[in-house]
């Protein structure tokens, strides 16, 4: 049975991208000229926070149509409001059950059609909590929603439907019904049969009582909640998991990384610099080669945080990613105390990034497949270099517009056959493809070039290509290397998926949501960084998506 929710209302903001209107307003200030988002968005707005409400979509869709239109904004821009009475109903839900001189609240209920829509929700279920039980009170049961259907216009004889029909009229609860089973915007929402009490049992001129057995009518319709009878996706399946790791900074967010991954300590470390990412940009690799996580600290100190995730791994092997510049002496002298059980402490520096993405090549084999992306920047280089790592395919980097001397040279020694790049042409011109086919030999055909729009899509566009299927999904932020690069060597560790997010969420429909709606229910996330990173929203849809919720 579906627990009773408290009544507190939980703010959905930006849940999805595309809204077109912009900040609040401030102090009940009016912004005029906001736009409602298309209907397939406001859909699928209802769907998510009515699933996370515990009330099935259908019911909520319906009761927004009847109050609105799914319209929170009018042609002119205007909020929508029936403007009658000191609280006049606003927005999608036309909500009135609010302190009008809470201005705060009053402009989140009229700009923010997301939190209008949560706001409706948990009206709807404190109507379903006071009103008298229908049969078992499964949730999922759409017919023992007819008399809190019925509460959230007003619970009152007005809308019993004996009253209503002396009037000529039909009952609120009625009509909302009546608009589920209609296909009321083509190709959007999808009829659904919703029997009613029959009117005859009802009691004309009073209100339903409690004392009373009240029946699920029959035949019943169930909803899309995975609770209570026949609600679930199928008999034995299991769901996956979505956990965050996060720290209190970044240096503590890879910790942590390195201490989820590795709970039982590793034989090898990496250790690279926190405040930049040139020499790290190839260190995924390696770190999947040996099996290692990676950890990042101050240039020239190797902070507390980092010296205890040292003490607890004890690993018997460090290796440092960069040169002194990088990771300074005094930092190296200082792991040599900490790890006082091991001398194994190894320096991977080369002259530059490129050089020393090169000297780590060199410990992977000859005649096997190479990634490549520019080594300007790093969202591109950190998706695939998970997506390669845990193919054991190295990372070489270039610049935009010419291949460094050294890593042609790398490139001819390891005589690959096939090449992955990561990034279109701004990232990667294809003068410089060319001359990396005619150097090292690779065929042309044998050369895949993995791009999208943005760094989320070519993320996106990485994943499709290396994992069409995946059971364990890494999401990491794509405004910042720390976390894609220590999330990246366990995600490549556990053979599992590293996709770069906006904090802002994605699109419909985006290659993003494409990717993670494909996915199976079981699949296991790992949210990597704080909200400013992820935000809650966000893991809400990807739950939705993944059907978890």
């Amino acid at each position: 049975m579906f627990q009773k929710r408290p009544k507190v209302l939980t703010v959905f903001l930006a849940i999805l991208l595309g809204l077109s209107y912009c900040s609040l307003p401030a102090n009940g200030a009016v912004i005029q000229g906001y736009q409602n988002p298309t209907l397939e968005e406001t859909a699928r707005k209802i769907e998510i926070i009515a699933k996370t409400k515990g009330i099935p979509s259908v019911i909520l869709k319906a009761i927004a149509f009847k109050e609105s239109g799914w319209r929170q904004f009018d042609s002119n821009g205007n909020v929508v409001t029936n403007n009658s009475g000191s609280r006049p109903g606003l927005g999608i839900m036309q909500v009135t059950s609010y302190n009008s001189s809470d201005k705060n609240l009053v402009n989140k209920l009229k700009y923010d059609i997301d939190f209008n829509i949560s706001y409706g929700a948990d009206l709807l279920n404190a109507k379903w909590d006071m009103v008298p039980q229908i049969g078992d009170g499964d949730r999922n049961k759409l017919e023992n929603w007819y008399f809190a259907l019925w509460a959230y216009n007003s619970w009152n004889t007005a809308n019993n439907p004996n009253n209503a029909a002396a009037r000529g009229k039909a009952a609120y609860q009625d009509s909302v019904i009546r608009y589920a089973a209609t296909e009321y915007y083509q190709g959007v929402v999808t009829p659904v049969k919703i029997t009613p009490i029959p009117l005859e049992l009802l009691p004309a001129g009073t209100l339903p009582k409690s004392s009373q057995i009240w029946k699920t009518p029959e035949p019943f319709t169930l909803g899309d909640l995975k609770v209570g009878t026949g609600g679930e996706l199928n008999r034995g399946t299991t769901l996956g998991t979505v956990t965050r790791i996060a720290g209190k900074n970044r240096i503590d967010t890879v910790n942590q990384i390195a201490l989820t991954g590795w709970p039982y300590g590793t034989d090898t470390v990496i250790i690279t610099r926190a405040d930049n990412f040139p020499d790290a940009l190839a260190g995924v690799p390696l770190a999947a080669k040996n099996n290692a996580p990676i950890l990042v600290t101050n240039p020239n100190e190797l902070d507390e945080g980092v010296i205890k995730v040292l003490q607890t791994l004890k690993p018997l092997k460090v290796i440092i990613l960069g040169g002194e510049t990088a990771v300074s002496k005094n930092v190296e002298k200082k792991l040599g105390e900490v790890l006082y059980w091991t001398k194994d402490i190894k320096r991977i520096a080369g002259a530059n990034r490129y050089e020393t993405a090169v000297l780590i090549a060199k410990d992977f084999p000859k005649e096997s497949n190479i990634a490549l992306a520019t080594g300007v920047d790093f969202p591109d280089a950190l998706s695939l270099a998970s997506a390669a790592a845990a193919n054991g395919i190295p990372l070489l980097i270039t610049d935009a517009q010419e291949v460094p001397e050294v890593t042609r040279k790398m490139l001819r020694e390891l005589l690959p056959r096939g090449l992955y790049i990561a990034g279109g042409g701004a990232a990667i011109s294809s003068r410089v493809i060319e001359d990396i086919s005619q150097s090292s030999g690779i065929a042309s055909d044998s050369i895949i070039r993995i791009t999208g729009n943005d760094r989320y899509e070519t993320s996106a566009k990485i994943a499709e290509t290396f994992y069409p299927r995946t059971d364990e999904l890494y999401l990491a932020t794509g405004q910042d290397f720390a976390d894609p690069l220590a999330a990246g060597a366990l995600a490549a560790a556990k053979n599992g998926c590293l996709l770069l997010v906006s904090p802002q969420g994605f699109f419909i429909n985006s290659p993003t949501e494409n990717y993670i709606k494909g996915l199976q229910p079981s699949t296991n996330v790992k949210i990597i960084g704080g909200e400013d990173n992820i935000s809650q929203d966000t893991v809400t849809q990807i739950k939705y998506l993944l059907k978890q919720i």
